[in-house]
């Protein structure tokens, strides 16, 4: 991967985030991750210029777990958005004026019609709307995996799929739903 594909801020901290790991970013910050069937859901506060996300395995928590140890939270898309929310708005954020984006679900996990990232997928959507987030742009499915970098201050999100070619898409925020 070439980093020159993607805005450099030279001075901005960084953080890498593995499967089940997730944070609030309260100081500008670039966050990278690597998605095959996992998801990832970003968050951003345009007026706070604050930001979130996680990398999620699995899509709701308590068909695996019979209690949900805060190690995990991440690990699942359900837990992993309420989470986030709860720390946003613990932090004077509005949910209605967070900015969503969802990433990740690639199809390369499927045994027959089970197919791990569409369920991740649908568990996102699920959790949105249950917190009636606003979702402005979404990049899931397909059989690609995706490398995300994300910018806590902006809000802006760089995706490029890998697994053969596949071009940079710039997914900025917006005012318009989708």
């Amino acid at each position: 991967m070439k980093t020159k594909d993607f805005p450099d801020y030279p001075d901005l901290p960084g953080r890498y985030l593995v499967v089940g790991d997730g944070d609030a970013f309260f100081e500008p910050t670039r966050v990278d991750t690597v998605l095959g069937s996992c998801v990832a859901v970003t968050f951003h506060h345009r007026r706070l210029r604050i930001g979130a996300t996680f990398h999620a395995l699995l899509p709701h928590w308590r068909q695996y777990e019979t209690e949900l140890p805060p190690d995990r939270v991440y690990r699942y898309v359900d837990s992993a958005v309420d989470s986030i929310c709860d720390i946003l708005v613990g932090h004077g954020c509005n949910p209605r004026d967070l900015e969503c984006k969802i990433f990740g679900g690639a199809q390369t996990m499927c045994t027959g019609e089970m197919c791990a990232g569409r369920y991740n997928v649908q568990a996102a959507f699920e959790a949105m709307m249950a917190r009636r987030l606003r979702v402005v742009a979404t990049d899931v499915g397909g059989d690609r995996g995706r490398k995300l970098v994300f910018f806590s201050h902006t809000g802006e999100v760089f995706v490029r799929r890998i697994k053969g070619r596949g071009d940079t898409i710039r997914c900025a925020p917006s005012r318009n739903s989708i």
